[in-house]
């Protein structure tokens, strides 16, 4: 019974799509939006392709015979081609009225400039005032690929066109998918804007509706007005409608209004404002719905600001305010896997010197939790405030480069200890390079300093998430609720301090050499690198965490002094990376071709810091690390990544993927594999196979293979004619942790050239397939 329901108020949702063209003050979709035109054959064939070329006079004419009066009319007959001023004339008779500057045409008269065709029995054209007048024409628009015929048809000069019983449609020759047809068009070029009357829409030459009256954008600039309306239909909303009212307000302001309908939650309200200012530019969202059946029966909303300005040319401000009512909000309400598992909403204020080699940022941070499976307890500290300053200053005394990295931040906790933390990390090198070789020994001093208050352990505020990004990456869902580490700290501590030198030497070369692998020439290099790195150790486990977790072991980790973010730890080290990297490169291009990779940290000692929660690194060595990427041929491409444990003789991490991408064919082919050893194994399947020459079959498949389920499903067709697409979708996909699932049906009609309706299945499906978008 439900799904006849939303079934008729879908059907009624579209049928409102036709109605909406006839609201007078239009804003259609397709301002703003290239259309894509390879689906249509060809136009007719411009009578020269050097238009907008100048004359080599007032006016060239030229024609099988010509009689020429003085002070009268000169006639000109046969196969006549009159140039003037970027405009064309074709016709079997031209009369030329030089008293009265005007010219008449008759017999297969054709006319052109720089963006219409116009053919018909015969034009009139006032010279001194640039305008023309056709009967019986057909006119062809270059740049959008529209078309159409008038009885009468009035040009004057390129601001404006007048057209009488006139018909539109952007289809090809002989095929009117869609037509409208008017009883009066007039567009106004130099406002960009059209008015037609007595409208009728036509599908396959059937008169569908009849319109009195509507106004349109005839090209991409930005006009107030209602947008294309859009419906669907969820298990979280019900079916669904809204309608967009956009406000230009100003060339650099505007505004879209948005009453949103949702047939099991209520109206909702929603609104953005964008501004664009010589030194600022931001937007401001809301969303209001006052009574959710669903949730009950209570208000809920959102809130977004976003600011980023230039106070002077060296000082900037940059603001991210975001707030929702409810720790669900993000899971009824949204429909991109991304946001509806969005755990921690940000909230900042930073104002930021820039100066010469150096920049200063001052910043205020909090955190709002959001997610109903994570404790506040478990919020990142919020800093109020926080001074960063950085500075680099190559090339000085001797060749040095100097590095300084400062901060003083002040942590707020509710539910355990706060403190102030001092951390300052200044760092001189001597870079050495070449002839393909590297060598640079570093040297630095991290000095950092704790004011802890109110350390005291609190019954129930074990959990911290120092990097709250993990639980915002869609990779781990299906996990539950991420692993909470200990805080860190000690009951009596009121003082802290860490000072520690950190020494480096980084040194490698280049070989390279020209080869031949399958007729093609390239370039091989072969890319040896070593990085010492020593920092002794000092016992940090009274240290209090913040902003510190141990970051992920990728191959560009093996060559950073610290594996740890943030400033609560500082790892010790005496230790070697080895690595080596080779390449193929394009000898004609340069491009690269393929990419290899592996290396390894071995230990002179075993590293001692660590962290709550996490084992310290034993063995001789790290964990092997390796990386490849190649494009094989012009359509398949892959990427592979592996960590490799040689003392447990297993591995660790692993991903591969393989695209096909072919635009020739337009098949689209993405395989994903991804595993991690204890924490995740996932397969992500996506492609569009066409079927024929408009069909195209679209799909993804996104599983969880270690928790044994589906993380998203989405299949439907696309058909795309050269003047109208029709998406079809169904989705099924997580909402949050818990493992929720949200179904949606989705359909999208788009007129080209005139506007669409439905929900932007084009947008999810640029996010969800790769290669979608450069392919449609």
């Amino acid at each position: 019974m439900k799904l006849k329901k939303n079934t008729a108020f879908l059907a009624w949702v579209f049928s409102l799509f036709f109605l909406w063209l006839g609201v007078n003050n239009l804003a259609l979709s397709a301002q703003g939006q290239l259309y894509q035109w390879e689906k249509c054959g060809p136009m007719i064939e411009p009578a020269s392709k050097d238009v907008l070329a100048p004359p080599s006079g007032p006016a060239d004419i030229t024609a099988e015979s010509a009689k020429l009066e003085k002070e009268g009319v000169s006639t000109f007959l046969g196969d006549v081609k009159l140039r003037r001023m970027g405009q064309w004339l074709d016709a079997d008779e031209v009369f030329y009225d030089r008293p009265g500057q005007t010219i008449k045409a008759f017999g297969d008269v054709r006319y052109q400039d720089s963006g219409i065709d116009i053919i018909g029995d015969d034009t009139t054209m006032d010279l001194q005032i640039d305008h023309k007048e056709m009967h019986h024409a057909r006119y062809f628009l270059r740049d959008t690929h529209g078309r159409g015929t008038a009885y009468r048809m009035r040009r004057e000069g390129t601001a404006k066109t007048f057209l009488r019983n006139a018909t539109f449609t952007t289809c090809d020759v002989g095929s009117n998918a869609w037509e409208l047809r008017a009883k009066k068009i007039d567009l106004d070029h130099e406002q960009g804007v059209g008015w037609a009357k007595g409208v009728t829409f036509r599908v396959k030459d059937f008169p569908i509706l009849y319109f009195p009256r509507i106004r349109f954008p005839i090209d991409d600039r930005r006009k107030s007005g209602f947008l294309r309306p859009s419906g669907g239909s969820s298990s979280n909303t019900g079916a669904n409608f809204y309608i967009p009212y956009y406000w230009n307000i100003a060339p650099n302001r505007d505004a879209t209004l948005i009453p949103h309908y949702y047939a099991e939650r209520g109206l909702m309200l929603e609104g953005e404002f964008r501004y664009l200012n010589p030194n600022n530019q931001g937007q401001v969202r809301a969303a209001f719905l006052p009574d959710d059946p669903k949730h009950g029966g209570s208000s809920r909303g959102a809130f977004f600001y976003q600011h980023f300005g230039t106070l002077t040319p060296r000082l900037i401000t940059n603001i991210d305010v975001n707030y929702v009512s409810d720790k669900t909000y993000f899971e009824n309400f949204s429909n991109t896997l991304s946001v509806s598992s969005t755990s921690i909403l940000n909230n900042e204020f930073d104002l930021i010197y820039v100066g010469n080699g150096w920049n200063a940022t001052g910043r205020v941070q909090a955190f709002k939790n959001i997610d109903p499976a994570i404790p506040d307890a478990a919020l990142p500290a919020r800093r109020l405030p926080q001074l960063l300053v950085d500075g680099f200053l190559p090339n000085r005394f001797m060749g040095l480069d100097l590095k300084f990295h400062g901060e003083a931040v002040n942590f707020q906790r509710t539910f355990s200890s706060s403190a102030v933390r001092l951390d300052f990390w200044p760092t001189v090198s001597l870079p050495f390079e070449r002839h393909g070789v590297h060598f640079i020994p570093s040297v630095g001093i991290r000095d950092t300093q704790y004011w802890v208050r109110n350390n005291e352990s609190i019954p129930g505020a074990e959990g911290n998430i120092p990097n709250s990004n993990i639980i915002q990456n869609p990779d781990l869902l299906g996990l539950g609720s991420p692993g909470l580490a200990q805080f860190g700290g000690s009951a009596n501590s009121s003082f802290l301090s860490r000072v520690l030198p950190v020494l480096s030497f980084d040194m490698g070369t280049t070989f390279d050499r020209e080869i031949s692998l399958f007729g093609h020439g390239l370039r091989q290099t072969l890319e040896p690198r070593a990085y010492y790195l020593y920092v002794p150790y000092q016992d940090q486990s009274d240290f209090p965490i913040f902003d510190s977790a141990p970051l992920d072991f990728y191959f560009a980790r093996l060559f950073q002094p610290n594996q740890f973010t943030g400033a609560d730890r500082m790892n010790d080290a005496n230790q070697i990376t080895f690595a080596l990297t080779s390449r193929l490169l394009s000898s004609t291009t340069g491009n690269e071709v393929m990419r290899a990779s592996i290396g390894q940290i071995e230990f002179f000692q075993d590293p001692r810091v660590t962290m709550p929660g996490f084992l310290p690194q034993t063995g001789y060595g790290s964990q092997i690390v390796s990386e490849f990427a190649a494009r094989i041929s012009e359509n398949w491409s892959t990427t592979e990544e592996l960590r490799y444990d040689p003392v447990h003789d297993q591995i660790d991490l692993g991903s591969i993927g393989a695209r096909y991408h072919s635009k020739k064919s337009g098949i689209i082919f993405n395989a994903d594999y991804r595993f991690r050893r204890q924490v995740l194994e996932q397969m992500d399947f996506s492609g569009v196979l066409p079927i024929g020459k408009r069909w195209n079959l679209i799909g993804r498949w996104y599983h969880d293979i270690k928790n044994a389920r589906t993380l998203e499903v989405l299949g439907g067709f696309e058909y795309d004619s050269c003047c109208w697409t029709l998406r079809v979708l169904g989705r099924d996909y997580v909402t949050n942790f818990q493992g929720d699932m949200n179904k949606s049906i989705m359909v999208q009609m788009e007129l080209k050239g005139l506007g669409s309706i439905g929900q932007k299945i084009d947008t999810l499906l640029d996010r969800s397939i790769a290669g979608y978008s450069s392919q449609f």
